[in-house]
């Protein structure tokens, strides 16, 4: 169930399920109504301490949570990116190697 969760949906269910109202959520992590209200709608994500207080008002692991924000972010990657001939010869006079769609790394 929480394989195909936000971190947003995954508090919001949480709380719920932890008959919190979200003031209180709020009064025990030590933050504003708000800034929940924007993590559960996934406005935005929490910065590593109000992470850490989470977990430890909602009894979960820190790690558990990274891997929700993993798993979110690995499913808006988008692997399409246009890089302009410039920004190519910009990094590559810095020393990167950049590896082509279909080109093999060289070792």
């Amino acid at each position: 169930m929480w394989a195909r969760m936000s971190l947003g949906q995954y508090i919001s269910t949480r709380r719920k399920h932890m008959r919190l109202t979200q003031e209180e959520l709020a009064d025990k992590v030590g933050v504003s109504k708000s800034a929940i209200a924007k993590w559960e709608t996934d406005g935005g994500l929490p910065d590593r301490d109000n992470l850490r207080r989470i977990a430890e008002v909602m009894e979960v692991s820190v790690d558990e949570l990274h891997r929700i924000i993993e798993r979110t972010n690995m499913k808006n990657v988008d692997y399409n990116v246009n890089i302009t001939p410039e920004v190519i010869a910009a990094l590559e006079s810095y020393g990167y190697k950049l590896i082509r769609p279909g080109e093999k790394e060289e070792r």
